[in-house]
């Protein structure tokens, strides 16, 4: 029962970016919208982790079947983009790596924020 009440959690913020997708014309997914909101709500306190943490875990351990479909729907247009692949994967390795080092350094820099806050606390 305490799985089906995390899982009905998080499919209530996965409805709200849905929701979200339709009312806001912006190009933001709608599973993008449920994370932001499911992310404000843990941050404010109005979810406790707790309360979703084992299905999140479990979602994250079987992650990669969440891939398959993007992977066969590459297969099926493949004659569609089988002239321009290789600007595709320059395009896809660029990015990553601007992710990449753009997590690593916001990472870096929250860790010596709360390093200098807790040095001035002292």
């Amino acid at each position: 029962m305490k799985y089906l009440f995390q899982f009905g959690i998080i499919m209530l913020f996965v409805l709200g970016g849905e929701v979200m997708e339709r009312l806001i014309p912006w190009p933001i997914a709608g599973s993008i919208w449920g994370l932001i909101l499911l992310f404000v709500a843990l941050v404010l306190g109005v979810v406790k982790l707790a309360w979703v943490e084992d299905v999140a875990d479990w979602m994250h351990s079987i992650m990669g079947l969440f891939f398959v479909a993007p992977a066969v729907a590459i297969i099926d247009i493949w004659g569609d983009i089988s002239e321009i692949w290789l600007g595709l994967v320059i395009v896809l390795i660029l990015v990553y790596l601007v992710t990449m080092v753009t997590t690593g350094v916001t990472a870096q820099a929250l860790i010596r924020d709360k390093k200098t806050k807790r040095g001035g606390m002292k």
